[in-house]
């Protein structure tokens, strides 16, 4: 599984209305991992206990960004500290295919400097 973290990239960004927020942009690019037969899913969690880390265990909401339907081999997608309601999130990569699913291990953001 570590390969295909290393194809995710998360980066921070400046809030363009507050200065002590961090929005966050996640990137990926797949285009040199062998998908053949395989999806992969990038699962997001957004956490009240923030204090935890990855370890959060109290969810606000839990979606995907990328999912079996909305594939693309190349892609990115803006997580706002205000669309999202949040001040902090967790995520992780799942990869499903014919010898069952991997899922990697949590990774943790917070929107807060």
């Amino acid at each position: 599984m570590s390969s295909i973290l290393e194809v995710i990239k998360l980066e921070k960004h400046q809030d363009t209305k507050l200065d002590f927020i961090d929005n966050a942009k996640i990137s990926w690019d797949f285009s040199k991992i062998d998908l053949k037969g395989k999806y992969v899913a990038i699962e997001l969690v957004t956490i009240y206990d923030c204090f935890n880390g990855e370890n959060a265990s109290d969810f606000k909401s839990q979606f995907t960004i990328l999912n079996k339907e909305n594939f693309k081999i190349k892609g990115s997608h803006d997580l706002i500290h205000l669309d999202l309601m949040a001040k902090c999130f967790k995520w992780r990569i799942i990869l499903q295919g014919t010898n069952g699913i991997q899922v990697s291990d949590w990774s943790y953001f917070s929107f807060l400097k």
